[in-house]
Order: C-alpha cells, then structure tokens, then sequence
C-alpha cells in the first residue's frame, strides 16, 4: 500500500526490499568486524589471518545454504515456529535465552560506540552523557520502525562506503609488502580460533530467518545476505592485509582500534584535515548505530511478543513504551561495562563463548512481526537523514573556544623527568588548553633517546593518551635549548621549520624519515632500521668572522635498530640506506675527487645467499642488485670505459659504506625486516637471536647502471 504525502511516495506496509537486507546486513556485519577482528586475528593467526577470514566466508555460506532450506518450511513467524516445534514452554526459555543475548549485545554495541566517540570525535565530555545522547537517538530512529530505518542506510549507503574505499586505498602508499610475509605459521589450533572470531562477526546472518516477514519479495532475503557476505568479507581481507602491511602482525595484535589509527597514517602530517577525520569516524558512527537499533529492535519485539500472548496489546504511543525501558535497561547495564572492567571482562566472554554458538546454533534471531498503526513517516525519516548525515561534519572538537587554545608545532623532550612534568601539565599552557592535533616534530634530545627505559616509558604513555599525531615525524639533537635559540631569526616556527626541512630535502622520500607512530610499532614489532635526524646548527666561519644566523641542518642521522638507539651514522651512510631501501628518487655520490655523479629512476632488489667463503666457511650474503640510469655531473672518463669503471666505483663506494656500517652492526640494506619472505631458513635462524644477525652477514653491491653519453 501506497500512501502520498507531500507529493512523495512513501510505502507503508513495513516491507523493505532485498537491497535494503543487503545493506543493513551489512552494516551489521561492518560495524564491530572493522574494530575488533583485525586485532583478535593478528592476536591468534598472525598473517595466516587472511585464511581465516576466507575459511569464516565459506563457513557462511554453507550457513546460508541451511538458513534457506529453513526458510522454505516456516509457515508463520520465526518466533511462533520454534514453539510449534519445541513446544511452548521449550519455546519460551529459547526466547529467553534469546532476549539476553539481544540486551547484552546491545549493550556491549553502546559501550563500543560510546567509547570510541570519547576517544575519537569529543573530548572533556561526560561518558554518562554521551551513552544517554547515543541512547536517545537510538530510540528516535526505531520510532520509524525497520522501513524507516532501511530508507535511512539506503540514502547514506554510499555515502559511506566510498570515503571508506578511498581511506584503504590512500593506505595502500604506506604498506610493506614485506610485512606479510612468512605466511603458513599458525597451526592448526591458530586458525581455528580465528576462523571462530570470523564467525562471530557473521553470526547475525540468521536474522534472515525473521527478515522473511518484512521481504517484499522473499525469494531475494537469502541472496542478499549472501551478497552482503561476499562484500563485507572483501572489505575485511583488504583492511587486515592493508593494517598488517602498516604496523605488522606484532604492533597490530597489541592495538585496540587499529582501523581508525589508521586514519592517522593517511593524513596530512600533524593532522590538518580534522573535518576528514571526523568524516571517517562516521564509518564507525553509522554501522554501531545500526547494530545498536537492531539488537534493541529484535529485544524489543521478543517483549511485545510476551506481552501479545499473556492477553495484552500495545498501539499508538504505547507499543514504544518496551523499547523505552529496554534502552533504560541497555543504559545500566553499559554503566556497569564502563565501571566494572572485570564484569566486562565476564560478558565479552559470555558473549563470544557461549552467546555465539547458542545464536548459531540454534539457529534464530529473533524478529517479531505485528500490525501497526500506519503513521506518517516521511518528516521522521527526513529529519534522521539529516541528523545522521550532519554527523559526517562534526569536528572532533570540544567546548574551548579557539583563542583560548595553543596549538604546538614542536614537542621538546629533553629527559625523563622534564617529560614527566611538561606532560602531566600538558593540557594547558599557561591559560590556555594544549591541543596537539596540529603538532609536527617531536623533537629528542639524543642523551634522552639512548636511554632505552625511559624511552620505552615515555612511547608508552604517548600511544596510551593518544594526544600525539602518530605522524609527527621524530627528531633528535644535543640540545633542544639551543636551537630554540635560532627560532626569532627563522622566518616560521621552528616547528614547521624542521618539518620542511624534511620534506623538502631534495629526492629523499618523506617515507624514509621515522614518525611517532613507527616507533611505536616497533616497541613490538622489532623488525625495523630506522634512521632519526640529528639536528644541529652548523656555524661557518668567513675568514675571522661567525656567522652566528646559520639555520639548523641535518648533520647526522640516531640509528633506531629494532625499537632501540644504536648510535649515531653520518648522512652518507643514511642517504646510502635510503637509496638501498628504494626510498631515493636520485642519488648524487662523489666517485672521485672531481668526479660526482648522479643516479636516477633506481631500483634495488635485496636478496639473501650463501656462498662457501675462505677456508671452507659458509658465507651469509646480503646481494643488493641495483638497475637504473646515471649521469656524471662534474669530471671526465673516456667512453670507452665508462659504465665498466663507473659501475666498480660505485660499487666499491657502497661496499665500503656498507662495511663501515656493520663494523657497528648496522645493516643499511634493512635486510632483516625481509627474512620472512625472502628466506624463511634465516628467519627461523635468527627469529630468537636478531643481534647476532649483523656479525654474520656481509652486504655485497652488484651495479648494473646504464650511464648517459654526454
């Protein structure tokens, strides 16, 4: 039946369409799988969680195809079905049974989506308030019934799912394909448990059993849950490959939402696009939204069920007065979560233990269906179009007013105790409340840095408040005091200063300086060579006079090896790690005292060998194979010989770098983080001893430049 108001069209028989099924299964299954599975497969799994994710989609499925042999027996509601065949009072204790998983599920959703807007879009706000605003909105949207709500994620559908694209492929530029490797570690136990935590996130299929009496064509309810799978379960392999190419598995299975850190990784550094962080949070604001309205909707209906067959009938007003109380109900119940962590403890595991077999296995969600007095509906859903879709715009922002914030471009740490104090006090300067979202360098200083507890204390406390852009590139000096100093004779703040001293350096990658957020991955990782600017001021003299006006400069680079300082290299060895590391557009060496040359468009191919050495000894080489075009610059050789001499040159040139190099057990081709793809017998050889693995290897250069003719 059709009713016209306004002009539009609007059906009112509580019907949704199969496409609506595909997209509101979709939220559901979206909504926790994005925040919670990535952490738990990594956690279990490691990188063989990809195999879990394809084993829970063909777990489904099969699912499916029973779900839709049940649907062809079910004559009535689901509900009704299973007291024709359990019998009613058998019929009863499942609808019990039911009801509570609904009401914790729904109340572990509002605990999720509470918590992640505290730590993600407001801040200095009221937990209470925020689970009451969430709660009532909640109760506003289900006022329109399930049509009203499927016209609502049908309009924002898109709206969401593109941004949501678009972030993964932005994050596509900072993976490390390297990161994904070894593959086939988990055993068979592993995986299973992983494959269970995929089923989890499935499980809320079965809701097709009650979508039946709600499918303007039901022949269509099981196919688009099956295309509701098929999508969500592209999204969720391609966000765990993408999260593992980011932070690898070790980073990753310590993270609590690792899908929205990151967002961080994608953004312009020190977190300018505020309003486009918001605008990804709305992902997450959406799908928990959606899977908050269905579990108090379906809790909601069991209740009215209750009602209808002990003789009483709601209408009007009146049939919203259980959703009323149940929202009550959810609202206490998450009070305690956020109080209480041993309670939330003991229903997550009530939840995943024991609540998702009964729900699959039995297998019902409960959807009751009823006549109900037709109402006008299109101002209802208008304005929750308009309330949800305004939420896509929120800032992340609270109450203070702009003047009266400082906004720091550069964070100073000199010790540990200067740490402690400036950030115990941090969030306000002066009169003013400290926001950081705008800062850029988190300047060290390296008698700080070298000091590996302290550090590991002061990176824990920075992931833990998550005040600090984990793209705040990472530096090091003698003595933040002193370029301080030179701050009134820069034309910028020494904050944005320093930054583009980075990303202005000529044909170096801005992917080859460390940010907060790699340090913190390494803490578990442990894989990574990393290289820190030194910062210092380097005075020259003309004749008798200093010029006393020199602006800081990277004089040196702090090798950060496996989550810790191994001292301090020159900028030839650095910038001869970021050419090996394919982190150079073009690199210019001297070859000669005359003689400078310039190479461009490189490619470098590491690979591990061994080899019989001297006196019969087994030999661990690291092969650096490097193709590309050069130039000379300045100085002369004869045609004849060129590319013979200039390709020994260089190879000797990078050879001895090397060297030098491991001489301090550096290895500048980063070759270690590589083992598990490349050579899985050295990973498992030094996988419980990496610091030996720089005393046994040798690094060996091999040139194949095509140099220009002049």
């Amino acid at each position: 039946m059709l009713e016209e108001i306004g002009g539009s069209m609007f059906s009112e028989n509580n019907q949704i369409s199969g496409r609506q099924v595909f997209r509101l299964l979709t939220y559901d299954f979206l909504g926790m799988g994005t925040l919670l599975l990535p952490t738990m497969l990594a956690d279990t799994a490691g990188r063989d969680g990809i195999f879990c994710i394809l084993a829970g989609i063909l777990s489904t499925f099969l699912y499916l195809k029973l779900l839709r042999y049940l649907l062809k027996g079910m004559k009535t509601s689901y509900p009704d079905f299973l007291k024709q065949k359990c019998g009613k009072v058998c019929g009863y204790v499942l609808w019990g049974g039911y009801f509570l998983y609904f009401i914790l599920m729904a109340s572990y959703t509002a605990y999720l989506f509470s918590t992640l807007m505290l730590n993600g879009l407001v801040e200095n706000i009221s937990f209470y308030l925020v689970l009451l605003l969430i709660l009532l909105l909640a109760f506003y949207g289900m006022a329109g019934g399930i049509e009203g709500r499927a016209r609502v994620y049908e309009i924002l559908f898109w709206f969401l799912m593109i941004p949501l694209f678009l972030m993964l492929f932005a994050a596509c530029r900072e993976v490390k394909p390297v990161y994904w490797s070894p593959i086939f570690m988990a055993d068979g136990k592993e995986v299973l448990s992983g494959s269970y935590y995929v089923l989890f996130c499935y499980s809320m299929v079965s809701i097709v059993l009650f979508l039946k009496e709600y499918v303007a064509d039901r022949k269509k309810c099981v196919g688009a849950a099956e295309k509701a799978v098929w999508f969500s379960g592209g999204v969720f392999a391609a966000l765990y490959l993408i999260l593992i190419g980011l932070f690898g598995v070790e980073a990753l299975a310590q993270m609590k939402f690792p899908a929205v850190t990151m967002m961080s990784r994608v953004q312009v550094t020190g977190g300018f696009l505020k309003r486009t962080d918001a605008f990804m949070f709305s992902i997450w604001f959406f799908t928990l939204y959606a899977m908050l309205n269905s579990m108090v909707f379906y809790s909601g209906n069991l209740a009215e069920k209750v009602i209808r067959d002990c003789g009483g009938y709601l209408e009007g007003k009146k049939r919203m007065l259980p959703y009323l109380i149940l929202l009550l109900l959810v609202y206490g119940v998450t009070v305690l979560f956020y109080r209480n962590q041993q309670f939330l403890d003991c229903v997550t595991f009530l939840l995943w233990k024991i609540g998702t077999p009964f729900v699959v296995g039995v297998p019902v969600l409960l959807f009751l269906t009823g006549e109900r007095k037709k109402h006008n509906k299109k101002v209802r859903v208008l304005v929750l179009v308009c309330f949800l879709f305004g939420c896509l715009f929120l800032q992340g922002c609270n109450v203070a007013e702009l003047e009266d914030k400082a906004f720091p471009v550069l964070l100073n740490i000199r010790d540990q105790d200067d740490f402690q104090n400036v950030w115990l006090n941090h969030e306000y300067a002066g009169n003013k409340e400290v926001d950081y979202n705008h800062l850029k360098v988190v300047l060290i200083e390296r008698s700080f840095l070298e000091k590996e507890a302290e550090v590991e204390d002061m990176l824990s406390m920075l992931e833990q408040e998550k005040e600090v852009p984990w793209n705040a590139y990472v530096m090091t000096t003698e003595s933040c005091d002193r370029l301080a100093q030179t701050e009134g004779e820069l034309d910028v703040l020494l904050g944005n200063y320093l930054e583009e001293l980075l990303e202005n350096t000529s044909g170096i990658d801005q992917k080859a300086y460390p940010t907060l957020g790699m340090l913190y991955e390494e803490r578990a990782n442990h894989l990574e060579t990393l290289y820190i600017p030194f910062v210092d001021i380097e005075v020259e003299q003309s004749g008798a006079v200093q010029d006393d006006t020199e602006k800081p400069q990277i004089t040196a680079y702090e090798v950060w090896k496996r989550g810790r300082a191994a001292g301090l290299v020159d900028t030839d060895t650095a910038r001869a790690a970021f050419f090996t590391q394919n982190f150079a557009d073009d690199y210019i060496l001297q070859l000669a005292p005359e003689l400078y040359v310039k190479v461009d468009a490189a490619s470098c191919r590491v690979k591990e060998t061994e080899k019989i050495g001297a006196g019969g000894l087994t030999e661990q080489i690291v092969t650096v194979t490097v193709t590309g075009e050069g130039e000379i610059l300045s100085g002369t050789v004869s045609a004849s010989e060129k590319e013979q001499l200039l390709n020994t040159r260089m190879e000797d040139y990078l050879n001895a770098t090397a060297s030098h190099a491991l001489e301090k057990e550096i290895d500048i081709t980063n070759s270690y983080r590589n083992l598990g793809a490349d050579n899985r017998t050295w990973y498992f050889k030094y996988q419980n001893t990496p610091a030996t693995y720089e005393k046994n290897i040798k690094i060996q250069y091999l040139i194949k430049i095509n140099w220009k003719s002049e």
